[in-house]
């Protein structure tokens, strides 16, 4: 009886995304979830039909800032990192839907810096990889020192950060985010 509740759901969520994404130029609905795994010792964060990411290790949904769209994440060690999806056709430098792959990641780099660095901030790229779509970007200044990675594939965004890490060393950072950006 379990399992025929459990294919019910399913079923239903199916039919939930499946109407969702057929509503062409209209506002995208989402579903938003995940969990801690203790088996696999990983927590799984989605959003529908945008992305999904394993987090190794134990985080606890923290804080989220809805102009942004980003859930920000805490472990035990107070590590806070934020993670965001989208579609590359929704930001407003990118409107027409013309930037695409590695383009699309560059313009999205070149404004968000340009925004922070107008408001004192310094960034710097540390890592391009334009075969798989990403840049992995430091901002720093006024008590603010984030490591960033921007990707994209097939039309979905993902931005991953680390803000808190006093514990991780700089490599640390870079390969948390190139880890979960990877799989």
């Amino acid at each position: 009886m379990n399992k025929i509740k459990n294919l019910f759901g399913l079923l239903l969520i199916s039919v939930l995304v499946s109407s969702c994404m057929s509503l062409g130029n209209a506002a995208q609905s989402t579903i938003v979830g995940g969990e801690y795994k203790a088996d696999k010792n990983i927590t799984e964060y989605f959003v529908l039909p945008y992305g999904e990411v394993s987090l190794p290790g134990k985080w606890e949904k923290w804080q989220y800032d809805a102009n942004a769209r980003q859930q920000f994440f805490k472990n035990e060690d107070s590590v806070i990192i934020a993670i965001a999806f989208g579609p590359a056709n929704k930001y407003e430098f990118n409107r027409n839907g013309l930037l695409k792959e590695y383009d699309f990641v560059k313009a999205y780099y070149d404004w968000e810096s340009d925004y922070f660095v107008k408001l004192g901030y310094e960034a710097k790229i540390i890592e391009t990889d334009q075969s798989k779509n990403y840049i992995i970007w430091r901002l720093w200044g006024q008590k603010y020192d984030t490591y960033f990675l921007f990707g994209e594939r097939n039309g979905r965004v993902s931005n991953y950060s680390v803000h808190i890490a006093d514990k991780w060393t700089e490599e640390e950072k870079l390969k948390f985010l190139k880890s979960i950006y990877l799989k």
